[in-house]
């Protein structure tokens, strides 16, 4: 019984197939490649929103693009100049869209009709970390919505800067500091809790935030991702809660494995257990609702990997694979 259907986003040539469609059957425990789009140069990250779907165009003249969805199709009806380089990740509500731009930036897009229009745009200043190599200027990895309705919280990887934006004006609320080479790059709010979680690449490690009125968020603690005694390279990549928020999951390129977080009730986390993953650089990863799934992107060995989660939050591979070229975004159809 075919029960989810996700929308995979890839690094791929504009005339290659980027954007999947893949269909989860959790009674058999299949995954299924149903359809694949190109039009869209390295549409890496996505998302859904008001029948369309957006696509963070990751590349040196980054875009926005915007696709209708059909029954059996997309369809590309424009994009937009992000007015920075590699544009890598992307949230959208009603018609409206946002992209974190690694170039150092943050762009607001307006979906009018079927076109897409570049309405703000917000540049990061600075050079705050002490990694030179990867925090050498401002790179803006994440934007995601506060659950108040009326800001972002960003992740800036290259200062080590959360940084608090009115939604509409991207005017910069506040700035909080993150630890120096952390390097912020994912957040995830909690459903039910006023917590939000980040996900810092260059330390692998995963830090509590309490999120309070107006914007302001308060850093409670930060636990490291890796196993203990691990030295080889690693970054970590990204962030999901269980359904039942019982579990925090973080995937972690180079070691290639899953953190397992226990949560509290009130959202914090115990010291994490390690699962190793079957796969090369694992990327963005979707929890199936109300059935014990993860999917997992694997951006280096090509190819997206059906887990079963058992009743102690601990994944195991299902066997279940399909091939396809670098993915590294993984959302629900028909999920704002």
């Amino acid at each position: 019984m075919v029960n989810h259907a996700l929308w995979i986003g890839s690094y791929a040539k504009k005339e290659e197939p980027g954007i999947y469609e893949v269909l989860v059957d959790t009674e058999a425990e299949t995954l299924t490649v149903k359809s694949r789009f190109s039009g869209v140069e390295n549409p890496s990250f996505l998302a859904e929103a008001d029948g369309y779907l957006y696509a963070a165009s990751e590349s040196m003249d980054g875009k926005g693009a915007l696709l209708r969805i059909e029954s059996d199709n997309l369809v590309l009806k424009g994009t937009a100049d992000s007015g920075e380089m590699a544009p890598c990740h992307i949230w959208a509500e009603d018609t409206y869209a946002w992209t974190a731009n690694y170039g150092g930036s943050v762009t607001k897009y307006e979906r009018k009709g079927e076109t897409l229009e570049k309405t703000a745009f917000s540049k990061h200043e600075g050079k705050n970390g002490p990694n030179e190599k990867r925090q050498d200027a401002p790179h803006v990895h994440s934007v995601n919505p506060f659950p108040d309705g009326r800001h972002l919280l960003v992740c800036d990887l290259g200062t080590d800067t959360l940084a608090v934006y009115d939604k509409h004006t991207l005017e910069i609320v506040k700035k909080v500091s993150a630890a120096p080479g952390s390097g912020p790059r994912m957040s995830l709010f909690h459903p039910k809790q006023p917590i939000v979680y980040v996900m810092n690449e260059l330390d692998s490690t995963v830090s509590v935030y309490k999120v309070g009125e107006g914007g302001t968020i308060t850093h409670l603690d930060t636990l490291a991702g890796l196993p203990a005694g691990y030295s080889g390279e690693h970054t970590g990549a990204d962030l999901q809660l269980s359904p039942d928020q019982q579990f925090l999951y973080a995937t972690i390129r180079g070691w290639d494995g899953l953190a397992v977080f226990d949560t509290d009730p009130n959202g914090s986390l115990s010291t994490p257990r390690h699962v190793k993953l079957d796969g090369k650089t694992p990327r963005s990863f979707y929890a199936l609702t109300n059935k014990p799934f993860l999917v997992i992107a694997f951006q280096d060995s090509n190819e997206l990997c059906l887990y079963k989660t058992e009743q102690n939050g601990l994944p195991v591979f299902t066997g279940q694979r399909v091939s396809i070229t670098a993915p590294v975004c993984v959302i629900k159809k028909g999920e704002n």
